[in-house]
């Protein structure tokens, strides 16, 4: 009896486990892109650098900068599952959608998007070619496409801050998960959207600062997301 027991309840099993694993894509998520900062950091450069230091100190790091385009990989499709998961659950009822949700997606794209351009695209072409050009030969273009990551990674945490907003809103609404994760979220939707003024840095270092305590609220809210998320799968 128990074998057939198995047999008939085996159909359900497969759905329910990748519902799990795809929860755990906010966990990937969020290590992926630890590693990814912590590997950057190394490269050690500073807005006040000048374009001989930059063009430099990247060709010197080009291997790193490798590195960081690979890590990054893992985390933009990661997110992508996240938040694929993120957007069915804020969604509700198929037949009354929270509208809500939509807002969640489609900030949430353009979040991941223009990150993935920035970490993988650019991070890794200078690592793969142009840093090493630039060093010997335009100093310029290297100063330049620096600069326009930190200029995507800003523009990025905008429309993220439309995302996170959404979902705080979302969950307060809803209810199916704590409301703290809620509040976290809408805590996290003011420093992205503030930092933007500072363009990340860029213009002005309070926008570094801000960025900074928008990033942590944001890993913050996808573990706790991610983990409710998982619970919620393993009980059905």
């Amino acid at each position: 009896m128990g074998y057939v027991a198995a047999m008939h309840g085996s159909p359900q099993s497969p759905p329910a486990a990748w519902e799990r694993y795809a929860w755990a894509a906010g966990i990937v998520f969020v290590l992926a892109l630890l590693a990814e900062s912590v590997v950057a950091t190394g490269i050690g450069l500073t807005h006040q650098e000048s374009a001989t230091a930059i063009a430099t100190g990247l060709h010197a790091h080009e291997q790193r900068m490798i590195a960081i385009a690979c890590i990054s990989i893992v985390y933009a499709v990661a997110f992508v599952v996240y938040l694929w998961k993120l957007h069915l659950l804020l969604r509700g009822d198929p037949a009354l959608p929270n509208d809500l949700s939509v807002l969640v997606l489609v900030g949430g794209v353009l979040f991941v998007t223009l990150h993935a351009v920035s970490d993988i695209g650019i991070t890794g072409m200078m690592g793969a070619r142009v840093a090493s050009y630039s060093a010997a030969h335009d100093q310029g273009l290297s100063f330049s496409l620096y600069y326009l990551t930190y200029a995507l990674d800003s523009v990025a945490d905008v429309f993220g801050s439309l995302a996170f907003l959404a979902a705080g809103l979302s969950i307060l609404r809803a209810g199916e998960l704590s409301r703290r994760p809620g509040w976290v979220a809408i805590a996290t939707a003011p420093f992205l959207l503030l930092q933007g003024f500072g363009l990340g840095g860029v213009i002005a270092t309070f926008g570094l600062a801000l960025d900074l305590v928008g990033f942590l609220l944001l890993l913050v809210f996808v573990v706790w997301t991610s983990l409710a998320g998982y619970r919620l799968a393993s009980s059905r």
